[in-house]
């Protein structure tokens, strides 16, 4: 399936910031060879062993060094590859890469190229793909857990598990076409009806189940509140640092703030809202539309209400909070040293918790975390087998296939409206597997390639 067979790609696969040790690797049909040309040493050593070698270039030592080769196609890239460990500075790094590029046949690996090599010789999915360079960028523990599920094939099993079952379904619509007569008597024996909206409905679930992306780019937890309440105190205090502007002035904070949070491994975009009130200056009104909009589109909600107003909230502020995903938090406390919550506000756990804080100490906020922690895990509870949509190219495509396979239903329960039945069945049904397969690279996804592989770093 290789398109690589004549260029062999050569680039540093470590940071080129210094370091105890940088790699270079290289991967195509000179790999060794070159590598054996710069170090006499390393000829007829052994595959997968690691060897202590000498670089020597026109007389000269470039580097001491350990190498390590993997004949194809026991690689990651299923082609020949070579990576060698250099001491980590600039000047090697460079000097070794320019020495190895000036051999023939040699040239700089692109971004992802190696990856790419390895989807097109046959060692991962595009799935597997993605879940690497996930991998790569993870900044929490649940973004590595969540990507290593992924490397390891979670999300191409369940498409996969998908494309087979339209297969099959396929496969009986085809072999009605011989006895047209008994087409539908052919399909029903298949229980083609049942099958088919099962699919449409588990295309709807992984459709509507949002926890793939938000732990691609992380879960938004709004503030809101009426202005000065301590909204953007609290979020200096979820911080840890001076991410909002605070005053004693109403109204300061005109736009949405945000922050990024690492909350049990989740990775959290934290947003500091305007002040939610009635107002004619027009700026601040921009910000006030802003808040409602982020309390809409927020995954989770803390709405920070002045313990000396709990009695009296805003409608338009309790309209907001979202059953099971938000948390009153009766700030001031420290001032207003009895609060007396109301009945209408105790915690319900189809609704909403309140909590007291005290901003003035960030103690205080320690039973905080762990509620947020449970909602985040909440929300994320129904995917932990890493088998979940995790970019919108994956939802888009699974939009694309359930239409198919809701023609096909349509078709079916009016058999009368179809000139050939089992042909358009069989039409749609291909269709529908084309799309699942594009999601993997099991059919033609020339086009994408470029997209998927232009998000990873040079030498992976």
């Amino acid at each position: 399936m290789s398109i690589f067979n004549k260029t062999t790609i050569v680039a540093v696969a470590t940071s080129k910031l210094a370091a105890g040790v940088g790699i270079i690797r290289l991967s195509g049909p000179k790999a060794i060879e070159v590598t054996e040309v710069l170090a006499p040493s390393f000829k007829n050593e052994k595959n997968r062993f690691l060897h202590y070698c000498e670089l020597i270039h026109n007389d000269e030592v470039l580097d001491k060094v350990m190498v390590v080769k993997f004949k194809a196609p026991h690689s990651f890239t299923g082609e020949d590859v070579v990576e060698i460990q250099c001491h980590g500075s600039t000047a090697v790094l460079n000097k070794v890469t320019d020495v190895l590029l000036s051999f023939e046949g040699v040239a700089p690996a692109g971004r992802g190229e190696f990856s790419k090599r390895a989807f097109l010789n046959g060692k991962m999915d595009l799935t597997e793909a993605e879940g690497l360079c996930d991998l790569i960028t993870a900044e929490t523990d649940q973004q590595r857990k969540q990507a290593l599920k992924q490397l390891d094939g979670a999300l191409g099993n369940k498409f996969e598990h998908w494309r087979e079952q339209i297969m099959h379904l396929l496969a009986h619509v085809e072999a009605s076409l011989d006895f047209p007569d008994e087409e539908l008597e052919i399909m029903e024996q298949a229980n083609l009806k049942d099958k088919v909206e099962n699919l449409i409905n588990e295309f709807d679930m992984a459709i509507s189940q949002k926890a793939g992306q938000r732990l691609r780019e992380g879960f938004s937890i709004a503030i809101i509140g009426k202005p000065n309440a301590g909204k953007s105190t609290l979020t200096n205090l979820l911080t840890g640092k001076q991410t909002a502007i605070v005053s004693e002035i109403a109204g300061t904070t005109r736009d949405v703030v945000q922050a990024h949070l690492d909350i049990a491994g989740f990775p959290v975009v934290l947003q500091d809202t305007a002040g939610i009130r009635e107002t004619t200056d027009e700026i601040e009104a921009e910000g006030v539309k802003r808040s409602y909009k982020s309390a809409k589109m927020a995954d989770l909600l803390l709405l920070v209400v002045d313990s000396a107003e709990i009695n009296n909230i805003d409608e338009e502020l309790l309209k907001q909070l979202q059953p099971g995903k938000s948390i009153i938090l009766s700030s001031k406390s420290d001032i207003n040293q009895t609060v007396n919550i109301p009945n209408s506000l105790q915690y319900n756990d189809n609704q909403y918790k309140i909590m007291d804080v005290n901003l003035t100490d960030d103690k205080s906020l320690d039973k905080v975390f762990p509620e947020l922690e449970t909602m985040l895990k909440a929300l994320f509870k129904d995917t932990e087998d890493g088998a979940f949509l995790t970019r919108k190219r994956h939802t888009n495509a699974v939009i694309e296939a359930k239409g198919h396979l809701v023609n096909a239903l349509a078709l079916y329960n009016n058999p009368a409206a179809a000139y050939s039945l089992a042909d358009l069945l069989a039409q749609d049904l291909r269709d529908c597997s084309a799309k699942i397969g594009e999601i993997t690279g099991k059919t033609d996804v020339e086009d994408l390639l470029d997209l998927v592989f232009s998000t990873f770093c040079i030498g992976k």
